[in-house]
This record gives C-alpha cells, structure tokens and sequence, in this order.
C-alpha cells in the first residue's frame, strides 16, 4: 500500500504521463475547430438535418425545445456555435461511457468525423456499451418500413390518421420488430385537448415498442386498419437513421396538431437516413396522410401491404353470413350458445365460428371479458373449428380499400355561386384541412368529417363582401351500428356563422354546437343517422346576447357511385334560455368527384328563424392542393 510521500510521487508520475496525452487531444481538438470552420460545416444541410434547424428570421432555429439537446447555450439559434460546442464536448466534455457526448449524440459524431477525414484514435477512447447492447442486440436496424395507422375519431390526436416507422432486423415475424412513434404526452383531456394541442401545449417525444404493441393498440382496440409501405433504404442509411433516433431519445419537442406533429418530425429521421430526399425541406400544413404521399413521391417505396383491423375482419366475415347465423355467432361468442351444437352446412359452420372466435378476441381486448372467460370461451370454439377446415380457395379474401394516399389532397380552395331569397350571390372558401362529409370519399373513412379553420366569404350583388363563415371545428363522426358494434355517433362545431335576426337580415354569430347520437347502415337506404343537440349562439342579435337550445338532427348519406353521393339533412333547435325563438332547417346536397382533386357540390336549402324564411342554391367548384 502506497503511504505519504509514495502516494504524491504516484499521483506526479500520472500527471507525467498523462499530460502529453491531454495536450495532444487539445492538439487535435484545436485542429478540428479550424478546419471545420474553415469548411463552414455548421452551414452543411446535414448539419441542419441532425439539429432540427429551419430558416428563422434571417437565421435558423431549431425545432427541438429540450435544453438537454443542445451543448451550447446559444445552439438552438446558433449552428455554428452549436458545432463547435459539439467538437469540443467530445475532446473534454463529462460524462463516463454512455454519458459520455460521443456516445450521447452518436449522429454528430459519424458525421463530423467524416467530414474532418478523422479515425476513431484522433478523439478520446469511450465504451458506448447501452448504445452497442440496444442497437445490435435488442433492435438490430436492418430495414425501415413506413406505417400508417387509418383514422380514429374517438381522440383528437388521430383524427387525421398516424404514421409510425418501423425497424426491421433479421426476425422472420415482423411482429418482434420495434417501431418508432412520435406522439404528445398528455395527462389531461376533454374540450381543451385539441386547442392545447393546436397551440403547442404538449411535449412530443420518440419513443421505441414493439411493434405488436402498437398492432393491439391500433388495429385490435382502436379499430384502425394499418398501412405498410416498405421502404428502399440500404443497411448504412438504416444505420444512420438509428444514430439519429438514438440522439432523440428522452428529448422533447412542443408538439403542434398541424406542423411539428408526428409526421412531419418522423421525416427528420428520414431525412437522416438518406440526406437527399430533402423530406424536411419544406414546412407548412403536415397531416399523416401527407407523409405517405411525399414518402411515396421521393421513390423510395416498394410493397405496400394492408393489415386490416380485428374490427375489418369481423365486419368481413359477418357480410358472409345472413342475420340468423350472424346472431348465433354472437351468441355463441356471449356464451349463450355452444359451438358443438351449431345446425349449418360444413361452410357456414366455419364461418360461424370463425366469427364467434374474432369477436370473443375483441371483447377480450376491449375489457369486456375476464382472461379466464376468454380462454375457456376461446379455446371451446377452436376445438369446433379444429373439426373441419375450409379448403384454401374459400378463405377470407378481405376487400382491400383504397389506399389513404390515392384520396383528395389535405387543403381545399372553394369558388362558388347561387342564389339567396332571389338575390345572386358568389362565395370564396379556403380550408386548410381536411375533409367534409361531400367531399370524395376514396381513400377516407365514409361518414366522417374533420374540418379545421375553414374561411368563406360571400359578395352579394350591390352589397359589400363579408364573413360567411368561419368553421374553426367542424368534426362528425357517423359510425354504424351492427349486431357486433355500439359506438357513438357525434359531432361539435364551432366558430362564426351568419344568423337571420328578428329583421330578416343575417348578423355574424359565435356558436357552440356539439351532438350525440346513433347511426345505422342501410344497403338501399345508405348511411342514416339522427343526433340529439345543443347549440350555444352568442351576438348582439339576441336578447342578454346570448341564447342556449336543444333539438335534433336527422339525415341520410348515400353513395349511388364511388364519384357521386347525397346528403339529406333535417334540423329542429328550440331556444329557451337567454332568448326564445325557434330554429328549422332541410338541406339536401350532392357531391360529385371529377378527379382525385377536384369536384362538384350542388346544394339547396331552406330555413326559417325567428318566423323569418330563406331559401338557398348553390353550386360550389373543390379543388384540393
């Protein structure tokens, strides 16, 4: 053991050695500094890529918000400042293995260790053992796939849809394959979830699951079918994309519902893996459905393959059978009947308990039944199945829909003209997302609607141009009900609307309009609905300025061909509170799709508020960018 002086001339003799080592590091790190400035590597796109830079102000800005991403204190504005805190972190920043920066921010360091021309022996030794561990034995990047899960109109935060990226290894069942997802973390809800989240309340953070997490997530629970688009990337670019991501991990974002939100930020990834595609370029209005379409505009897609959710294949097989047999299914699936005993032929039989089988699953995944009562239920029907089979020729050949990137474009610029209580009248609209109930409906969820921030003006002639409408929330949700689902149908719309007064001239009004309610599928009839309602109107036009009422809403959707459908719609509001008066409504409206971004809207309409008439047709030119 080393005692007194012995222990000083140990610790001399270190800093002895040491010392030269240290100066040449600084050596290096001195070199590294000029010649990256020399090169202005802190301008090089890729740089901009790894840092979330866009243009700002004359300068850049980054869109990562964590402080904890940058080494610089001036790095979310400063590039170079940012690049050179980078080099100099490598050379002498704190941390040992994984936390240390080079093994922190893996990206910046292939990167810039290959623009300076430099080898792993020019920069400090460090063993990056979690980051090795994580990448070549838990995720093993080998491919990317593109993932798109449909809408789900129960949560604000998937009413356009979702896109996931999902890492492929050498597993032969993708299922064990793990996916990134990008997504707002919130603890609360309710009406202030979509303002927040269009204000950028909530931090966004990547995140890695398995990937058939997200399958009973999405597919099982949620009812949503997913889209696979595999993707044409090569091992190193694989690679290069999972640097990045690793870089992310733990570090927020504020997320926005239309721009900074899942899609646009999985495009940085992307980018990342193959700097060329220049995916993050660009930066407006980004829905999900977009990302497909710019990923599949880059080239870099091969095979598309539709997985369809547990609800689909019920759904599917169901249409198979007649009512009798579909009862008996859910009855069998309920445990109010035994599968042994069933009286069909050897095909409905099959399907019978094919049903029962799915729909014993779905009730599971929803909470409706015990894990116990699963299985024993579960299991009784597999042992009927397993009596019989169905020749390969006859199995489920589901229906695969359109796919979500051949339907209309996000944005909707609207002209149109007609005529109110005989006065001509034209209209100019613009509606930045998404979808209305008339709009062409291939590659869309049928009787669903979300429409954010849509502005009309109208000229009437000899009078001034004025505010027709401001939709700033126009949501419906029509969704059938079966002998197999029970959901809601729903819908709340906000903003400013004209309203007849008392005078029969229209005043600009807020409102606040949400409904409940049920929806029936019919093959003649089509789509038929009826909403329980309340509406809240506020304006000068009413007494106390205010009024609240309740009525109903009846309708029917029809689709005769897949470019022309109708809408029937009747409405009955009765205002007591604040102001009495009554409010009626008939409309019908057809929408014909000339191409994929183009269409027709005739409509007619009649009204009668405050004992004042008016009726209306119109005819209205779509064109979607």
């Amino acid at each position: 053991m080393l005692k007194g002086g012995a222990i000083s001339l140990f610790f001399f003799a270190l800093l002895l050695i040491s010392a030269p080592a240290k100066a040449a590091e600084q050596t290096k790190l001195s070199l590294h500094l000029k010649a990256a400035e020399e090169g202005k590597l802190y301008q090089e796109r890729y740089w901009s890529i790894l840092l979330h830079y866009q243009s700002h102000r004359g300068g850049s800005r980054s869109l990562i918000d964590d402080p904890k991403f940058f080494l610089s204190p001036e790095g979310k504005d400063n590039p170079q400042a940012e690049l050179a805190a980078t080099l100099e972190a490598f050379y002498n920043g704190a941390g040992r293995g994984d936390e240390h920066p080079i093994c922190r921010f893996p990206a910046r360091y292939a990167w810039l260790k290959e623009q300076l021309d430099a080898a792993d022996a020019d920069f400090p030794e460090v063993d990056c053992q979690d980051f090795k561990n994580k990448r070549d034995k838990a995720v093993q990047p080998k491919a990317l796939v593109l993932v798109f899960p449909s809408a789900y109109m129960n949560n604000p935060a998937s009413m356009f849809g979702h896109t996931m990226l999902r890492i492929d290894s050498d597993y032969q069942s993708r299922l064990l394959s793990h996916v990134v997802n990008y997504a707002a973390y919130v603890d609360d809800s309710g009406i202030l979830y979509p303002v927040k989240g269009l204000l950028g309340y909530y931090k966004g953070y990547f995140k890695v699951f398995p990937y058939y997490e997200r399958i009973k997530e999405y597919s099982d629970f949620e009812q949503r079918d997913l889209w696979e688009y595999q993707l044409n990337l090569s091992d190193r670019e694989v690679q290069r994309m999972f640097l990045h991501l690793w870089e992310l991990r733990d570090i927020y974002s504020y997320y926005y519902f239309f721009d900074e939100n899942c899609s646009y930020n999985l495009l940085f990834l992307l980018d990342a893996a193959r700097p060329s595609l220049g995916l993050t370029a660009s930066k407006a209005w980004v829905i999900p459905v977009d990302t497909v379409r710019a990923v599949k505009n880059s080239g870099i897609t091969t095979d598309v393959a539709f997985r369809p959710a547990l609800s689909t294949r019920i759904r599917h097989i169901a249409s198979l059978l007649d009512g009798p047999s579909r009862a008996k299914a859910l009855e069998i699936a309920e445990g109010k009947a035994d599968p042994a005993h069933l009286q069909a032929s050897d095909r409905d039989k099959i399907r019978m308990l094919d049903l029962a089988a799915e729909m014993v699953q779905y009730q599971y995944n929803k909470g409706k039944q015990t894990k116990e009562t699963y299985q024993t239920r579960y299991l009784s029907i597999l042992r009927e199945r397993s009596r019989t089979t169905l020749p390969q020729a006859e199995r489920y050949a589901i229906p695969v829909p359109p796919a979500p990137e051949e339907g209309h474009f996000s944005g909707r610029f609207s002209l149109g003209a007609g005529v109110n209580n005989g006065t001509p009248f034209q209209e100019i609209s613009y509606r930045p997302a998404y979808h209305s109930l008339l709009d062409p409906e291939r590659g869309y969820g049928e009787g669903s609607q979300v429409v954010f921030a849509e502005t009309a003006f109208r000229y009437y002639s000899g009078g001034p141009l004025k505010l027709e409408r401001l939709n700033i929330i126009d949501i419906i949700s029509l969704s059938p009900r079966d002998d197999f689902f029970t959901p809601l149908s729903w819908k709340v719309r906000t903003g400013l609307y004209q309203t007849l007064d008392r005078g029969d001239e229209e005043r600009l009004t807020y409102q606040l309009h949400p409904s409940v309610g049920l929806a029936y599928k019919n093959t003649a009839a089509g789509l038929v609905y009826m909403l329980a309602e309340m509406n809240f109107v506020a304006g000068g036009l009413f007494r106390d300025n205010y009024a609240l009422g309740v009525g109903v809403q009846a309708g029917v959707l029809k689709r005769f061909t897949g470019s022309w459908k109708m809408h029937l719609t009747g409405e009955s509001m009765f205002f007591e509170l604040g102001d009495s008066f009554q409010h009626h409504q008939l409309a019908a409206v057809q929408g014909f799709a000339l191409s994929q971004n183009n269409s027709l809207e005739l409509s007619l309409s009649w009204k009668k508020t405050f004992h004042n008439e008016s009726s209306e047709a119109k005819c209205s030119w779509h064109y979607y960018f």
